[in-house]
Parts: C-alpha cells; structure tokens; sequence
C-alpha cells in the first residue's frame, strides 16, 4: 500500500468505526442493564395495581420509572459519546505522529544542510510518499555533498594548476631583473610557453563554467564534418611527424550527411582529443582520426591512438576535472588539465555524447556522436 492517502483515508475510516463500535458497545450494555431494572420493577407495580391492591402513589411511581429509564439512556450516550472522542483524539494523535515523525526530522536534516552539514541523512520511511520524499531527499544531500566535494577539489586543483606557470614566470622575471640572467630568446621562450598555457587554463576554465552552466553560445550551422575533420587535422601534420607518429585521416567514400553543430567548438573537440593522443602516442605510433556514419541521427566521429592507455580504474574519471590517471606523471606543457572535461560538455551541449575504450599499453579510442542536420 505505496499511496499515504489511501493510508490516511483507511485511518480516519478506522478512527470512525472505532468511535462508533464504542458508542454501540456502551448504549447497548447501559441500555438493556437499565430496561431491565425498569421491567423488573413496574412490572411489580402492574401486577399489583390489576389484583386491586395498588395505591394512586404506586401508579405515579410507573411513570417515574419511565423517566428514570430515559434519563439513564440518555446520559449512557453522553457518556458514551465522550469515550468515544478521547479514544478518537488519542487514536488521531497517535496516527499523525506516525506521519508528522518523518517530516520533523526531514525538517531537522534540512535546516543542518541549510547551516552547512551537507552530512546529513533521514532514516528511510515507510513505503509510501514519505517514504519517497526521504529517499529524494537523501540524494539531494548525496548530489550537494558531492557537488562541494567537487568544488573544493577544483578549487584546490586550479590553485595548483596557476601556481606553477605562475612561479615560473616570477622566478624569471626575478632573475631579469636582479641581473642574475640576462633575457634572451632562449630563456624568454619558456616563459612565454608559460603564459601560453596560462591563458588557454583560464580561457578553458571560463568556457567549462559556461558550459556546466548551460550558457555556452553556440552558433549552429549545417556542416560537413568530413571537411571539418580534415581542416582541424592539417596543423597537426608537422608535429606528428617530428614525434615520428603517423598522423591519418579516414573518411568514408560515400559523404556523410550534414551536421547540425557550431564548427568552431566541435574544431576546438577535435583539437582537445588530437592533442591528447599526440601527447601520449610515443615515436613510431599511429593517431587516426575517423568520421563514421553513427546512430540514427548522429555522425560519429573517432580519435584513437597506440599510445600508452588508460588502466580500467581510471576510466571512469577521464572526464573529470583535472583528474591525472597517473600523479606523477610530469605535468605537459600542452594541456591545460581540463581538456577532456571541456570535451564532454561541448558535446553533451550539440545533444551527442561522448565514450572512451582503452587498454593499457595498447592505446585509447574517444568516440562522440553529433546530431545530423535535418531539414
């Protein structure tokens, strides 16, 4: 029985039977008690009264009689009614405390919350609405714990991600200017490799606010995603071949149906994704971007890569902020740590998703799926 109004219906139901089984219980005993003495005693009357020897007094006793027997009646149903309605108040009390328990203490977790114990949790309810609400608000309370856990760490990660650029960039501008180093163009090239990676942490750190934040401008327009992979590729060309990686494009022969997207995030997904596999596909591996009929309503689009993987544990959380498969890894100039966080909420926002297969030491494959345009 999952509906509390049901439940309250039958209660109130039940609280009304009761009262009234008292009610008949007790006027019936009271009255059958009382007719009886009334029967017992003018009928001594009568019979006296037809053998001739009953006085005028004991006459006027039978109609007294009769009056007693109705005053006693009647007050048998107040009294009756009155039982009646303390055990339907105390019933009535009983039951919505059974009711109003849960939602004080729903009432008690959500003021602790309100005051920032984000640990609180309520008992699990019956199995009805209550019981629904409390779970509903137990996963509030999950959802909010992990969403300040998850401000923090980010928090903590982007201090420790400025931290260094910046430093590097002090600790040089320091030394230029007590004269300990002199700038040249070799020690002036870290620096500004430095202030490049700042300015793309915070330019990827604004645009993966928007995006969480569902205010992303995107400027849709019906694309062809062929000619978009092979122009986000061509740049790339270089660098592969001076890491010694093969760097290929596969399209199919016959032209994949239009794309409903924003050109330039979906170049600035592809970017991320390439980028990464070049950074972790050592000399004599293979990156091969690839663009796939997909889904109905979707093309599918494939980076993949012979580098060095990602363990099965860490799969889950590729996607996170700033998350690092391995801590101690050197940090790479190139990223700037939320690459693939900025991936997932681009694409989530064109309406596709995006999932990744890997095997350690064998490499990885991203693939994420972008809606055809119709017409």
């Amino acid at each position: 029985m999952r509906s509390l109004t049901l439940k309250l219906s039958l209660l109130f139901t039940l609280v009304a039977l009761i009262a009234a089984l008292v009610v008949a219980i007790w006027v019936g005993t009271t009255a059958r008690t009382e007719f009886d003495a009334y029967c017992a005693q003018s009928c001594d009357m009568v019979e006296c009264l037809a053998e001739g020897t009953g006085s005028d007094e004991q006459l006027a006793d039978v109609g007294s009689l009769q009056q007693v027997y109705f005053d006693a009646l009647q007050s048998s149903l107040w009294w009756a009614a009155l039982v009646a309605g303390i055990l339907a108040v105390g019933l009535a009390i009983l039951f919505s405390r059974l009711i109003t328990g849960p939602v004080n203490a729903l009432k008690a977790s959500a003021q602790r919350i309100r005051e920032g114990d984000l640990t609180q949790r309520v008992p699990p309810g019956p199995d009805d609405e209550i019981g629904d609400l409390a779970a509903a608000f137990n996963s509030m309370a999950e959802q909010l714990e992990a969403t300040e856990t998850g401000r923090r760490q980010l928090l903590a990660d982007v201090v420790h991600e400025l931290r260094t650029p910046l430093s590097i960039i002090q600790g040089n501008l320091e030394a230029w200017q007590d004269g300990v180093v002199a700038p040249t163009p070799e020690s002036i090239a870290p620096v500004h490799e430095e202030a490049v990676l700042l300015s793309r942490l915070i330019t990827d750190l604004r645009d993966l606010s928007l995006a969480e934040a569902g205010q992303l401008t995107m400027t849709r327009e019906t694309t062809d995603i062929s000619g978009l992979a092979t122009s986000t590729l061509a740049p790339y060309h270089e660098r592969a071949t001076a890491q010694g990686v093969a760097l290929l494009l596969d399209v199919p022969k016959e032209p994949l149906p239009p794309a409903n997207i924003d050109p330039g995030r979906i170049r600035q997904v592809l970017r991320n994704l390439i980028e990464n596999a070049l950074r972790h596909t050592p000399q004599h591996g293979t990156v091969r971007v690839s663009a796939l009929p997909g889904p109905r309503g979707f093309v599918l689009i494939q980076v993949s890569d012979t580098g060095t993987g990602i363990s099965h544990e860490d799969l889950p959380h590729v996607f996170e902020h700033f998350y690092k498969a391995d801590p101690s890894r050197e940090r790479g100039r190139a990223g700037s740590g939320i690459g693939l966080a900025i991936v997932k909420q681009l694409v989530e926002a064109h309406g596709g998703s995006v999932h990744v297969e890997s095997e350690p030491r064998k490499g990885s494959t991203f693939s994420f799926t972008v809606p055809i345009a119709t017409d």
